[in-house]
């Protein structure tokens, strides 16, 4: 899914959205550069009688030449042109 953002506003809106459909990553573009994204990190936890839960959606900001930007790389590229 893809959206315009014209204010700060927009893009929290949009943000909150993805959010909510518990989407694994939402990215967030201007023009043709990912400034940043969120990756749902959550796991499956067990459930105490031998099966397991999914807890709700656990994103993780992550940015442009953070700590982790081999795997920041990989997910813009797996997101560039979706939408």
């Amino acid at each position: 899914m893809s959206y315009q953002a014209a204010s700060l506003k927009d893009v929290l809106f949009h943000v909150r959205l993805a959010m909510e459909d518990l989407e694994h990553v939402i990215s967030v573009w201007h023009d043709d550069q990912c400034v940043g994204l969120w990756e749902d990190d959550s796991e499956p936890e067990p459930d105490g009688e031998g099966g397991w839960l999914m807890p709700r959606g656990y994103y993780v900001l992550r940015r442009p030449g953070g700590p982790m930007a081999g795997h920041f790389n990989a997910l813009a590229n797996q997101c560039r042109g979706k939408g």
